[in-house]
């Protein structure tokens, strides 16, 4: 009996086994042929097509016109600032205008190096940074610029606000 079990079972293990390398030798060559089949047949579909990007248009600045107005508007302003801190302004006015800035706390203008004149860019746009001195009083204060281009000016006012910092 125990020579019949043995028997079966060494039969079974072969078989297996046999089993087992014809599916590993069918898997072989599957992707053997796979293989060749993709080398002679490649996919274009999925092929990557390198085409000429065109650069985006630069951005012109306009001219205005030799009689047109000077006109200045704040486009931002870094404010409640905390006295010894640093703050800056940021204006649009007409393209290549010659503009001024004057700061006043409490009836003293600042004299602070970064509030020089500025010549606006080709957009018009020209920016100021400057230090809020240490000993400035709290409160609102007066920032004021004045754009000129030719006989023409134009003038804008923002209020700066000097609080603590909390």
């Amino acid at each position: 009996m125990r020579a019949l079990i043995n028997s079966r079972l060494k039969r079974t293990i072969r078989n297996i086994a046999i089993s087992a390398g014809i599916a590993v030798a069918l898997l072989v060559a599957a992707g053997a042929a796979y293989t060749w089949y993709m080398g002679r047949h490649p996919v274009t579909s999925a092929a990557i097509v390198n085409e000429p990007v065109e650069a985006a248009p630069a951005i012109k600045p306009t001219q205005p016109a030799a009689n047109s107005s000077v006109g200045v508007s704040v486009q931002s302003l870094v404010s409640p600032v905390a006295p010894g801190l640093n703050t800056s302004v940021s204006i649009r006015t007409t393209p290549s205008a010659n503009c001024n800035i004057s700061v006043v706390y409490k009836d003293v203008p600042s004299t602070d190096s970064g509030l020089k004149a500025r010549q606006a860019d080709e957009f018009g746009m020209a920016s100021w940074t400057w230090t809020v001195g240490p000993s400035v009083p709290l409160g609102s204060w007066p920032v004021k610029i004045t754009c000129g281009l030719g006989n023409k000016s134009g003038m804008v006012q923002a209020d700066l606000v000097v609080a603590n910092s909390n």
